[in-house]
């Protein structure tokens, strides 16, 4: 295994092989991978011969489980059946996925191509490390997919890093049988209702090991950001605390949700052991009848509770993310997924491009991946003519709805590595109010004063820009 040494470091932050065997049922190739160990294609084909001479070997990383066992199936096909001496190694990194692509940059043992994640993106996007895709695409290729190309999201000063072939928001999970058990007849509609119920549920089940809420707190970025950041966008019309319309950051709107949250994940309202939980032992107790309520991303629970920890369709549903007093002054957060980054300083960057074209932008897979229930797509080829999972059809809150929009980026996205924030980010300080004893108050406006600082020194020493956007309205978000 050429990246042994990068390997080796990460196995200490990786699952266990044991624990993602009980993620899928079994082991499959990915799931091996993200252990530490080797996909098919990895093992024995690093030095792989055939009658036409060595292979060039691919390799690409992907940080989902959800979709792990669909794409290990079409990346052995496309090694089984392709004829341009190409073999695909395809591995998964699962909770240390950032990580590993920040010691793989550093190493020089990038792959050639990885799925596309938003903080990654923008952190190496200004270091010419990804590749424009239009250098590679043809006329058909660039008219397949004209209707998933923003300007100042995927396309950047004309250049072309990635493309979504489906879509994904955040939403409140629920189980429909504990709500009914305890005698709640709707979802919550506020952020307090949702705390009212939480407690509810703990009250009266908790004895039996079923609790209100849960969510993935290990990490509080991963947690937060599919939860209660989603929750603010809407609330607030601010994106991760950032005023469009004034140019600068304001996290003291943060204070009234942040006094609810820290309701939520305590004893009264929580599972125990949120501040150590992780999304998939999450989502195996959610399975299992144990939690009432959690956040996630829209795309990806249909697939893991059909194929990863299997639950019934009718036990649960979703609802948009509650906030404070059903408060909404601005759009959430939509993102396109499905999409690949190719490594620009690769090698092999134009045999990655076949590839990723022959398998991840082909459209026998994108009509699988919707039906499979793997993602909702955004391709209007694909919706014409795929027959999507019962959830899709029937769980309308899965969809892209008209309160998700395309946001902007906030100075700390839009040059990351740019901006430099003294002490810790909002989300470490978000747990030190809601796990902690900090003052809610000053502590919101020591982060506001914090970040707006290392806005206004990125701009001074141009390591950034300004970022505002004139006449910008949360309702109707335009992206530049």
């Amino acid at each position: 295994m050429k990246l042994k040494k990068l390997s080796c470091i990460l196995m200490a932050g990786l699952m266990t092989a044991g624990t993602l065997a009980g993620c899928s049922g079994g082991k499959t190739n990915a799931t091996t991978a993200a252990a530490g160990g080797q996909t098919t294609a990895q093992a024995g084909t690093e030095q792989t011969q055939s009658a036409g001479g060595a292979k060039t070997v691919i390799k690409v990383w992907s940080k989902d489980r959800h979709d792990a066992t669909y794409v290990q199936k079409k990346v052995d096909e496309y090694n089984t059946n392709n004829t341009d001496n190409i073999q695909v190694d395809y591995q998964l990194y699962t909770d240390n996925y950032v990580q590993a692509i920040d010691m793989a940059v550093q190493s020089g043992e990038l792959p050639d191509i990885l799925v596309q994640q938003e903080q990654m993106f923008d952190k190496y996007v200004n270091e010419g490390q990804w590749a424009d895709l239009y250098d590679y695409m043809d006329s058909d290729m660039k008219e397949y997919f004209k209707s998933v190309i923003y300007p100042g999201y995927n396309e950047l000063d004309g250049k072309l890093y990635f493309i979504p072939t489906s879509g994904t928001t955040c939403r409140l999970f629920y189980n429909k049988e504990i709500f009914e058990r305890v005698g709640i007849t709707e979802p919550p509609k506020t952020l307090e209702e949702m705390v009212e119920y939480a407690k509810r549920i703990n009250s009266q089940l908790s004895k039996e090991g079923i609790y209100g809420f849960a969510e993935n707190m290990k990490s509080a970025s991963s947690g937060l950001q599919r939860s209660m950041c989603i929750g603010l966008e809407r609330e607030t019309g601010l994106v991760r605390g950032y005023d469009f319309a004034k140019g600068e950051y304001d996290f003291t709107q943060w204070a009234d949700t942040l006094k609810l949250w820290k309701e939520l994940l305590s004893d009264e309202c929580a599972f125990p052991g949120c501040e150590s939980l992780d999304i998939d032992p999450l989502r195996t107790q959610f399975a299992a009848g144990k939690i009432g309520m959690y956040m996630s991303y829209s795309h990806a629970e249909p697939g893991v509770y059909q194929n990863q920890f299997p639950m019934e369709s009718s036990k649960w549903d979703c609802v948009p993310i509650p906030t404070v007093g059903g408060k909404t002054t601005g759009k959430q957060y939509f993102t396109g997924t499905g999409s690949y980054v190719l490594n620009a300083k690769s090698p092999n960057v134009e045999k990655a491009f076949q590839v990723y074209k022959d398998i991840f932008a082909n459209e026998d897979y994108l009509i699988g991946y919707y039906e499979g229930g793997f993602g909702v797509s955004i391709l209007p080829s694909v919706i014409g003519k795929a027959k999507p999972s019962e959830d899709f059809q029937n769980k309308k809150w899965l969809l892209i709805s008209d309160m998700d929009a395309l946001l902007p980026k906030p100075p700390h996205s839009a040059f990351a590595s740019g901006m430099v924030v003294e002490g810790e980010d909002m989300y470490k300080t978000c747990e030190s109010i809601y796990y902690g004893d900090a003052d809610i108050e000053s502590t919101l406006k020591d982060l506001t004063d914090r970040y707006n600082q290392a806005y206004q020194e990125a701009v001074k020493n141009g390591s950034g820009h300004e970022v505002k956007i004139e006449n910008y309205d949360p309702m109707n978000p335009t992206l530049q």
